[in-house]
């Protein structure tokens, strides 16, 4: 890392507080400019680097009329790109700066339905072929046997595979486009300089795939992290068919359920506990999903599961045990 920023004549400033991934950030400087270095070094060693998919999207979104940051270096060999610095500023800040949360949502609604209309997604990764599509299971894998306090049956996860397979072969096509992947309230930077949807700088888009619409909006209005008003809520999803929003609860359920596992297993396998704070949300979530009828063939399944997602079970005294 350093000779690459040194070869470039860059130098370091300050760490950035990254994600859930291997990848690292860095704030570095030269004659008074500020870049991001993005370090995926580790992905590139271990043959899973998600710098292609990063440049792709970038040019991508850039050539949309959106707000990604632009590439000055790139050593894809070695995991390593010098990108232009969008500041560090988050919607999630800007809000709790004074910003108007209506407002904030609005313009990354927005900038939602401008993704809608592009056409060129389809050279993307397909999401059914995902590492997030794959990883539905991980609700069964982890969070099930932690609240249940044993090991998972024979052909548990297979069953509930199925359960999936039943309720989606029943729905009409989700519609199809571009998916940010990770699209949230921390991965949105607030640019009150630009103008437009150009006012949100989007980053963290390493994983963008061509897959269901209503997945990158689920991701903002239901964030693990935060809570959303419900009043945010109905005014987002006012105007959609009964498809979209039919999908909108099944990619919720399995998208929350993803979660709920990974946040156990960060725990567990890295000493990620942090994100063991988010629990109680996304069990909520699960809960409310679940009521919608759609999804009445998984409530019934978790019903005879035993799985009610209010256990309140103490995670973290789990995971140190």
């Amino acid at each position: 890392m350093n000779e690459f920023l040194n070869q470039r004549g860059w130098s370091v400033v300050e760490p950035i507080a990254g994600d859930a991934s291997a990848r690292r950030y860095f704030r570095v400087e030269k004659d008074g400019s500020r870049a991001i270095l993005m370090d995926d070094s580790a992905g590139v060693r271990e043959g899973n680097s998600t710098l292609a998919g990063f440049i792709r999207a970038g040019d991508f979104l850039r050539k949309a009329g959106l707000k990604a940051p632009e590439i000055f270096e790139a050593d894809e060999g070695a995991g390593y790109l010098l990108l232009e610095d969008l500041g560090a500023v988050s919607l999630s800040a800007a809000m709790a700066g004074g910003e108007d949360p209506e407002a904030i949502y609005e313009l990354a609604l927005e900038v939602l339905v401008h993704l809608e209309a592009q056409s060129s997604a389809q050279d993307f990764p397909i999401y059914r072929e995902s590492q997030i599509h794959e990883n539905r299971r991980q609700l069964i894998d982890w969070y099930v046997p932690a609240v249940r306090g044993e090991d998972n049956s024979d052909g548990l996860v297979e069953d509930y595979l199925a359960v999936w397979d039943e309720i989606e072969k029943d729905l009409p096509p989700c519609p199809q486009g571009f998916v940010h992947g990770d699209y949230h309230l921390e991965n949105l930077m607030w640019l009150p300089q630009e103008t437009g949807l150009k006012r949100i700088g989007l980053i963290d888009f390493q994983d963008s795939m061509h897959g269901p619409v209503p997945y990158d909006m689920l991701n903002l209005l239901e964030d693990a992290r935060v809570d959303v008003s419900q009043e945010i809520k109905d005014k987002a999803l006012a105007g959609r068919d009964e498809v979209f929003l039919a999908w909108y609860r099944v990619l919720a359920a399995q998208f929350h359920g993803r979660v709920l596992g990974l946040f156990i297993k960060l725990a567990v396998e890295d000493g990620k506990d942090q994100y063991l704070v988010h629990i109680p949300r996304l069990e909520a979530y699960m809960r409310e999903n679940l009521e919608h009828p759609v999804l009445k063939p998984l409530k019934d399944w978790f019903v005879g599961a035993g799985v009610d997602f209010a256990s309140g079970t103490d995670f973290n005294s789990l995971v140190a045990s």
